[in-house]
């Protein structure tokens, strides 16, 4: 789960109207007045996964201002105290919530764009993994992909590299299943790559992608493997990307 600051700063400054809400009487409906607060309050509360009791109590009073009241109306004093009540509950519980959870600070020092990385991470398609390949990708593929993005938006260099290579080598076996419909089992890439060889005009498979193939795991995952291995943040974007592009080109494959 991620937080947007700006969405915590808005949710608190919600709140502190809801609280206000005896002393201005502020209307109703609208845009920027109570009900629009509310809402935008409920789903921001929604989204982090906290004050679950509060969002239940929120929505109750976003139906009972919807059936009380007009589009021109401001609150009534004593709907305006006992919100302006409740409102201090919810604020106890939104920090005693929030006070739980773990906030970790994301490094953006990639230059990678944050906001496609934060989709990977959350297991959806990106700039990076359009939506008709993503849609194909084995939960394995889907669970390293996911986890070499978060690695990076926390500037984990070498978690990144090697998941993402996992990754890489799950989607390879993906080939070779689509390829031969055979089980992979428990064969190495090289070994893999060596049977499509042996087989690549029976199984219309091109040398030079077979090759590429063979390049990414000679020179990425067999090196990644090896336990003193350490990457910078660049080599890890560098590796990552080429990922990547391997992804593309092995579904692009076997579409």
């Amino acid at each position: 789960m991620s937080v947007n600051i700006d969405d915590l700063y808005k949710l608190g400054l919600w709140m502190q109207r809801f609280r206000d809400s005896a002393f201005v009487l502020p209307k109703v409906k609208g845009e920027s007045n109570l009900v629009y607060g509310l809402q935008t309050a409920k789903g921001t509360l929604e989204e982090l996964e906290i004050g679950e009791d509060c969002t239940a109590e929120i929505s109750e009073w976003i139906k009972r201002l919807n059936s009380n009241y007009d589009d021109k109306s401001q609150i009534k004093k004593e709907d305006a105290a006992k919100l302006t009540h409740d409102s201090d509950r919810w604020n106890e519980r939104f920090h005693r919530d929030l006070g739980r959870k773990l906030v970790l600070e994301t490094k953006l020092e990639s230059g990678l764009n944050p906001e496609e990385l934060l989709k990977m991470a959350n297991s959806q398609p990106s700039g990076f993994i359009r939506e008709e390949v993503w849609n194909r990708l084995t939960e394995i593929e889907k669970s390293d992909f996911s986890d070499a993005a978060r690695c990076l938006l926390l500037g984990a260099a070498t978690p990144s590299v090697m998941v993402g290579l996992r990754g890489a080598e799950a989607s390879v076996r993906n080939y070779y299943r689509c390829k031969t419909k055979m089980e992979p089992r428990d064969k190495t890439w090289r070994q893999l790559t060596n049977e499509l060889k042996s087989e690549a005009a029976k199984l219309d498979v091109k040398d030079a992608f077979i090759g590429y193939l063979d390049y990414v795991g000679e020179t990425k995952r067999n090196f990644a493997q090896h336990p003193n291995s350490v990457y910078s943040l660049k080599q890890a974007v560098i590796i990552f990307m080429q990922v990547v592009s391997l992804i593309e080109d092995i579904y692009t494959e076997i579409r």
